[in-house]
């Protein structure tokens, strides 16, 4: 009887030790961001030059012209007003960088690209010194270089080709900060604020007591589902402070169950929580045909009428017998698969399902369309 309780509590001891090595833990530099240093955007309008006749064309876009009378004029070269440009190797472009938080005068940005006018492709082009400003219209960085760009267009006589997006492009560490942009961790009372990236209030409270128990006792307090503050206290320096509140290791709450969509593609992605309880779906198929015919109606030759082209359109519809299917109960994303490829719908049908599943509540699962 000894023995058979021992192999019980071993039994559980294992239960209890695998529960607890399946549980997510992060640490809380994943979970939060700082407040009071965000990441900034910055934008500047400049011109691509080089190009090997993809450029705007000047006299439907002005601006491009104009942009270059203002820099040969900057460069002190002053153009007749009766003076007409017609290049094709210049395109004006809308030059975008993201800020990380921190950085510093001489740090470098990550630039990207995108024409403005008319311009066919930007490959093979270079970006001329471009300002970047913040929303406040002050100046953060500058931006030059040669480009790349990842598609690819061409054309002649009527017919063209077009890969991917030639109209935009990348300057890896294109830009070099010229200014900080100001931060506020700290507030005046040494406080600093964690913000959740996925607000709630479990994994608030369980942020907060991790610190705790780490750090030392009053370090943390949960202020709402999305915010955790931490209090320095002490003669403990700023940055080891918030390197050791960063580095605490935390179990979070599992994700709710989660189905993602994307309209554009077609494309459906569910998580491996996601359950569905038996339902009935009922799909059906129908196409309308629409084929028009080009004729010439032709005048007698005393009527004195004029001969004039007729368009006559014939529509037809059809529809395929609707079937009935009954979607067992599922709670493995091989047997949802299964269910689902069953109705024999289209990508663009199924999320349609999906959705209408979510609704009558046989899918357990939060539904964002992307």
């Amino acid at each position: 009887m000894a023995r058979k309780h021992a192999v019980e509590i071993l039994a559980l001891l294992i239960g209890l030790t695998l529960s607890v090595t399946m549980c997510r833990a992060d640490q809380v530099r994943l979970l939060v961001t700082l407040a009071g240093a965000p990441s900034n955007q910055v934008v500047g309008y400049g011109l691509v030059v080089g190009l090997p006749g993809t450029g705007d064309q000047t006299t439907q876009i002005p601006y491009t012209q104009q942009a270059i009378t203002n820099m040969l004029s900057h460069e002190g070269i002053t153009l007749p007003k009766s003076a007409f440009m017609q290049p094709n190797d210049v395109a004006s472009v809308m030059v975008t960088a993201d800020v990380p938080p921190y950085s510093e005068p001489g740090s470098n940005l990550n630039v990207t690209v995108a024409a403005l006018g008319n311009a066919t492709s930007l490959a093979g082009g270079v970006l001329l010194p471009t300002p970047l400003k913040g929303s406040n219209g002050r100046i953060y960085a500058q931006a030059q270089g040669p480009l790349l760009v990842s598609g690819f267009a061409a054309g002649k006589s009527g017919s063209s080709i077009r890969s991917n997006t030639p109209t935009v492009g990348r300057i890896p560490d294109g830009a070099v900060m010229s200014r900080a942009i100001p931060t506020a961790t700290w507030s005046p009372r040494g406080a600093a604020r964690l913000l959740l990236k996925r607000p709630s209030y479990e994994n608030a409270a369980r942020i907060a007591e991790a610190i705790n128990l780490q750090v030392g006792r009053g370090t943390a307090r949960a202020l709402s589902p999305d915010v955790v503050e931490v209090q320095r206290r002490g003669g403990t320096q700023a940055v080891a402070f918030l390197a050791r509140v960063l580095a605490v290791q935390v179990v979070t709450e599992a994700p709710p169950p989660t189905v993602i969509v994307d309209a554009q593609s077609g494309t459906i992605v569910m998580g491996g929580d996601v359950r569905l309880r038996p339902a009935i779906v009922s799909h059906g198929n129908l196409t309308v045909s629409i084929q028009t015919t080009n004729s010439v109606s032709q005048p007698n030759p005393l009527a004195r009428g004029s001969t004039v082209g007729v368009s006559n359109a014939t529509v037809a519809t059809s529809q395929t017998g609707g079937h009935v299917v009954a979607l067992p109960a599922a709670t493995t994303l091989a047997e949802i698969a299964d269910a689902l490829n069953k109705i024999g719908a289209t990508p663009a049908d199924l999320i349609a399902i999906v959705e209408a599943l979510k609704e009558a509540g046989a899918l357990e699962a939060r539904i964002k369309v992307v």
